[in-house]
């Protein structure tokens, strides 16, 4: 069964959209070359990015106060996110976004501590153009290793 060329982009944009490295094994599974696949990781990691950033003060203040009780303030991790914030500002979490945080969660910390959405846009669009194209072509070069 072979899908259409359009669902294969958006299978992997639509992936890509909740956790970036699924856009590369997306793109693999469904025979997408190298540059589709990392064009397709990087544009679906920038629609959540965007849709968190144009719509966080929707998000603050309708959604997340119907998530149960206040939580506290001066938590382990909330202190070690200041701390890396502090040091490394949009470029570090924009930087780890796509490895180890999520598109949602690196734009929900963006925006959280208040970044200029136009430096949002610019970091991480830069950031996942860079780490779509080193994790497809690993993905792609080290396919023997996952059985694909």
């Amino acid at each position: 069964m072979d899908l259409n060329p359009f669902l294969k982009y958006l299978t992997v944009i639509v992936s890509s959209m909740v956790k970036f490295i699924f856009g590369p094994f997306e793109g693999l599974a469904l025979g997408l070359t190298k540059i589709d696949t990392a064009l397709a990781t990087a544009f679906g990691m920038m629609i959540s990015v965007v849709l968190i950033t144009l719509f966080f003060h929707f998000f603050k203040t309708k959604v997340f106060p119907r998530f149960g009780k206040k939580r506290k303030l001066f938590t382990v991790a909330n202190r070690r996110k200041v701390r890396v914030w502090s040091k490394y500002g949009i470029l570090g979490v924009s930087f780890l976004t796509p490895v180890i945080l999520s598109p949602i969660g690196g734009a929900l910390i963006a925006n959280a501590f208040g970044e200029k959405k136009y430096k949002i846009f610019l970091w991480m669009s830069i950031m996942a153009l860079g780490w779509g194209f080193i994790m497809t072509y690993a993905v792609f070069e080290l396919s023997h290793l996952f059985g694909f």
